[in-house]
């Protein structure tokens, strides 16, 4: 589909300028809590994390949820995964799992003990050495089935000695599913690295989460709230649905009449849906605005547009795109 190769580029540089710069920081500087969660759900799964700085936030080819930390002065590594599954699981599963992953090391383990904490269950085992090296590594696993979701914890430490025990226990004292209202900001923040790692789909929902919280309270300062309702409306298009990037873009419109990015993917849409009339007329409304650019942007080139490739084999179309291309 032409929208997924274009539509959504330019915003995607206009948020980095605007917000990425505070989420870089955030993960730069080592963080003392780490949250987890699918898009589609209302809750998260949080824990302490003293002294480690998180390394990796990302979505997997399947669609689970990972997250991978660092506490490099103690030596110690901590991942957290959430994978939906399908409804009816057993939680006696969770307990199967662990017991499963003893019988499937290459390596030996040593020690193995099953316990549980709060909710989760437990289980801890010693790697003694691997590849005829002495590591003495320590592994703690703890997991959980909530909401049709898979919930999975590893910590591990090489070398492990008794004084880390207290760091151990408490990152998995400290997990737990955490249901508090997140601001609009934070669903910003998750929903423009899934938005980065092109999983448009799976950021749909924070971001519509976002754009509910923004018109009960606004908390985001207009450039942001822009960002949030272009982005919105590209992953609905790029994602197939022209209905609701329509709708999307249409309530950015009703909030802020000027603004010409708006009418650009306004534009953008009706091309996708092969309505030539309404195309043009809203590419020339977006023009017409164009002196209303934020700071850092600038109108795009309607020719150079993948959206409009099949309006520009029409002469009339053709000629309105260019004559507006010379005006930027």
């Amino acid at each position: 589909m032409a929208l997924q190769q274009r539509l959504c580029l330019y915003f995607t540089f206009t948020f980095a300028a605007l917000s990425m710069t505070s989420i870089s920081l955030a993960q730069q500087s080592p963080p003392l809590r780490g949250r987890l969660s699918l898009p589609n759900k209302n809750w998260g799964v949080a824990l302490e994390l003293p002294g480690f700085t998180v390394r990796t936030v990302e979505t997997k080819a399947d669609g689970r949820r990972y997250m991978f930390a660092q506490n490099e002065a103690a030596g110690m590594a901590v991942s957290l995964t959430l994978e939906q599954i399908k409804p009816g699981t057993h939680a006696a599963a969770c307990r199967d799992s662990l017991q499963q992953r003893t019988k499937s090391q290459a390596v030996k383990v040593a020690d193995v003990s099953f316990s549980r904490s709060g909710e989760f269950d437990v289980m801890q085992y010693t790697v003694p050495e691997f590849a005829g090296q002495k590591i003495n590594q320590k592994n703690v696993f703890a997991c959980e089935f909530y909401d049709n979701t898979y919930i999975d914890l590893h910590i591990s430490k090489v070398k492990y000695v008794p004084t880390a025990e207290l760091l151990f226990t408490q990152v998995l004292n400290s997990m737990h599913v955490d249901v508090a209202q997140r601001s609009s900001m934070e669903l910003m923040e998750q929903a423009s690295r899934l938005y980065e790692q092109q999983d448009f789909k799976a950021a749909i929902a924070p971001y519509s989460q976002a754009l509910q919280l923004e018109k009960a309270g606004p908390k985001l300062g207009k450039p942001l709230w822009y960002v949030l309702v272009d982005n919105l409306g590209m992953s609905y298009g790029i994602t197939g649905d022209l209905q609701k990037a329509k709708e999307t873009f249409d309530y950015g419109v009703s909030k802020d009449p000027t603004y010409p990015l708006f009418y650009y993917n306004l534009a953008c849409t009706y091309a996708e849906m092969d309505d030539e009339t309404k195309a043009s007329d809203y590419l020339k409304k977006a023009f017409e605005y164009k002196v209303n650019t934020l700071p850092g942007e600038t109108m795009p080139d309607p020719r150079a547009d993948d959206s409009f490739k099949k309006l520009m084999e029409k002469k009339e179309f053709r000629e309105l795109a260019e004559s507006l291309a010379q005006s930027r």
